[in-house]
């Protein structure tokens, strides 16, 4: 039988938990801190959270078509996917600290 680079282990699934764990922290830390925002930073807060809460779903949504694509690789012995959504989530973290850095200021 011949080796194959995919463990018929659960990596693949706790991967995908593990990116919709932080898709749904990231969606609420948006939304608590938009929510804190609104009163001293006024319509930007409001702004804000319109651009980035999207932003963050989309996160989400694509963790699930990385699992699937994951999955379909690992079976197939292709490679995996890019590094796009570790760059997303990257972006919706400093957005992120960008607000609280403003909040701290105003």
């Amino acid at each position: 039988m011949a080796e194959r680079t995919y463990d018929h282990g659960a990596q693949n699934e706790r991967t995908a938990l593990a990116w919709t764990r932080t898709a749904l922290a990231l969606l609420v830390g948006v939304v608590l801190a938009t929510r804190l925002a609104a009163e001293p930073l006024g319509p930007a807060a409001v702004v804000f959270g319109l651009v980035v809460a999207p932003v963050a779903v989309a996160v989400l949504l694509l963790a699930r078509r990385r699992y699937r694509r994951s999955h379909e690789a690992l079976h197939a012995d292709r490679a995996l996917p890019d590094g796009k959504l570790p760059g997303l989530v990257a972006l919706v973290t400093l957005l992120l600290a960008a607000l609280e850095i403003a909040y701290a200021l105003g």
